[in-house]
């Protein structure tokens, strides 16, 4: 990503994402391909052509349609790594759900939080998802996100494979956003914008599971869920979700370094 990146004013144009997506695709051999049809726009994942049972690396955003940095780092990061893309598998969501995305709305169409709905069938879209990642376990797993009351950035790892990584992603993202002071994030005690979770079942029985259980307990050993401040600039926001995916990247293909 170059020093003169601004976000575009376009980031709540979902068409306008999709067509990005397919130059991306082009340039890198990737696949587009259609895995559900919503309510006025069908959903897409961006994939390798071959995609192993295990190694892949797996990024999603936009499950929540008011967190537009999350779908525009992904594009912008992916624009920039199209040899990266050649030659490593990936699984990639551009948008989740691209209603909420066009009318800058957290919930789907039907007033759904599609992060609610993994642990089961019910929702089509989601259902849909889950059939597209099969029966793969990957490597890494990040779901981008953003949070109207945070006052930097924070990430929620839950605990798996070690030596942890959170501290490092943060300080990758910290010449962007300063990490969030907060001692106590979403009911959740938090260290220097770190949420290290370990896993409340009964709670999340009562909630519904969000993608990143769903991708835990599938066997994912490393999950990661990045929320910037939306009250923060929007460049700023893509910098420090940008910075944040390559570190984790640069982690899972060189683990020894």
């Amino acid at each position: 990503m170059t020093d003169g990146y601004l976000a575009t004013h376009r980031a709540h144009d979902y068409p306008h994402l999709i067509e990005r997506w397919r130059a991306v695709a082009a340039r890198a051999g990737l696949i587009v391909k259609r895995f559900a049809a919503g309510p006025e726009f069908n959903l897409y994942c961006v994939r390798s052509r071959r995609l192993p049972r295990e190694g892949a690396i797996y990024i999603s955003a936009g499950i929540h349609g008011d967190e537009p940095a999350g779908t525009e780092a992904l594009i912008t990061w992916a624009e920039s790594n199209t040899r990266l893309l050649r030659r490593v598998p990936f699984l990639l969501i551009p948008c989740i759900n691209p209603w909420g995305l066009v009318n800058n709305c957290r919930l789907d169409s039907r007033a759904r939080d599609l992060n609610r709905s993994f642990q089961n069938d019910s929702v089509a879209e989601i259902a849909a998802l889950k059939r597209t990642m099969g029966a793969r376990k990957f490597s890494l797993a990040l779901t981008l996100h953003e949070d109207y009351d945070g006052q930097g950035i924070y990430i929620y790892e839950l605990q798996g494979a070690q030596p942890y990584w959170g501290e490092a992603l943060l300080a990758a993202a910290r010449p962007h956003i300063p990490p969030d002071g907060r001692n106590i994030i979403e009911d959740r005690e938090a260290v220097g914008g770190l949420v290290r979770r370990t896993i409340d079942m009964k709670f999340f029985d009562k909630i519904g599971f969000p993608e990143a259980l769903f991708l835990y307990l599938r066997g994912c050993p490393r999950v990661f869920t990045i929320e910037t401040p939306s009250e923060y600039a929007l460049d700023r926001r893509v910098r420090a979700q940008v910075a944040v995916i390559e570190e984790c990247i640069r982690r899972t293909l060189n683990p020894s370094k």
